[in-house]
């Protein structure tokens, strides 16, 4: 991703048509400027023609970067989660930026916007009044206003998945997912054919349906936002569902029946907590704690960061 997001901000917003009056708009230094436009060429966000300055959207230039750069970043899947995390993050502002600057053009990006704590609901009916969803996957660090269930709003989501061809997947965070609160909501869910994992340490609200549909917090890292954007384009899609596979990926289902070890080391692994990671599996801390002394002496392990070591040496099974 480029450094120079603030100057590709006041770029897309002003239009300017050369090198100097980016400069002069951007009340910097015209040989600094020129240096970090070259740079901007370089990614694919800017043309160059002698001075004259082209426009490029900024979805296709993202989609781009992460594809090349995902393959790099595989062997560290944490640190390439966090990069494109906040890649993902950069999209609202970048996408509101392209909008106000191509006003007096037709907008190249469907965007809506919603405000308020009911945003993220208003959201997805507003979503769904205009197409139906048949795939939709959600992260879901927060869900606390969610504990007291909407009927009608319920009713609508499981009618949605339930329909052929149709799912839904949500991976939760393992401190929420924990919560005696949280139970009632999680079984229905569950009843209702949503299929639920559980993660540590998620990089925030945001959901993806369709291979076209993305919603994303304004504020990029809110665990419940505020202020929501749905943005319907393939290329912004296909970034934030590669973002949710690896998430889903090394996520554990919901309630996991199986007495093994490896959902709460998977858990562990990620962040959380033996205790937190017990409660979410919905197993008392005492099992938890009984689970790990059984993979220790499984691992012949003299504590839990050898623990760690062995198990994924053994292909963390």
């Amino acid at each position: 991703m480029s450094r120079h997001l603030e100057l590709l901000s006041i770029a897309l917003r002003a239009r300017p048509d050369t090198v100097t009056e980016l400069a002069e708009l951007a009340l910097r230094d015209p040989l600094t400027v020129a240096v970090e436009v070259d740079e901007l060429v370089d990614d694919g966000f800017l043309t160059l023609h002698g001075e004259t300055i082209g426009y490029e959207p900024p979805t296709d230039r993202v989609a781009q970067q992460v594809v090349r750069r995902s393959g790099a970043l595989s062997a560290e899947l944490a640190a390439g989660l966090a990069e494109l995390s906040a890649l993902v993050g950069q999209l609202p502002a970048l996408a509101r930026d392209w909008e106000l600057g191509a006003s007096h053009t037709q907008g190249l990006l469907e965007v809506e916007v919603f405000h308020g704590w009911s945003a993220v609901t208003d959201l997805w009916h507003r979503v769904i009044e205009t197409k139906p969803l048949r795939r939709t996957d959600v992260v879901l660090p927060d869900a606390t206003r969610l504990y007291v269930a909407d009927p009608q709003m319920q009713a609508t989501w499981h009618s949605v998945i339930r329909q052929p061809g149709h799912r839904a997947r949500v991976i939760g965070n393992v401190a929420e997912v924990g919560r005696p609160e949280a139970a009632q909501r999680i079984s229905e869910e569950l009843a209702g054919g949503v299929d639920i994992r559980i993660g540590a340490d998620l990089p925030g609200w945001f959901w993806v349906a369709d291979g076209e549909v993305v919603a994303l917090p304004l504020e990029w890292g809110e665990q419940w936002p505020t202020s929501a954007i749905a943005v319907r384009s393939p290329a912004v899609a296909g970034l934030a569902q590669w973002v949710f596979d690896q998430l889903w990926a090394t996520a554990v289902p919901v309630r996991e029946g199986a007495a093994s070890w490896g959902p709460l080391l998977q858990l562990m692994a990620n962040g959380a907590t033996l205790e937190a990671a017990s409660h979410a599996l919905g197993i008392s801390d005492r099992t938890g704690r009984r689970r790990i002394a059984d993979a220790m002496d499984h691992y012949r392990a003299p504590n839990l960061f050898a623990l760690g070591a062995a198990w994924n040496r053994n292909g963390r099974v």
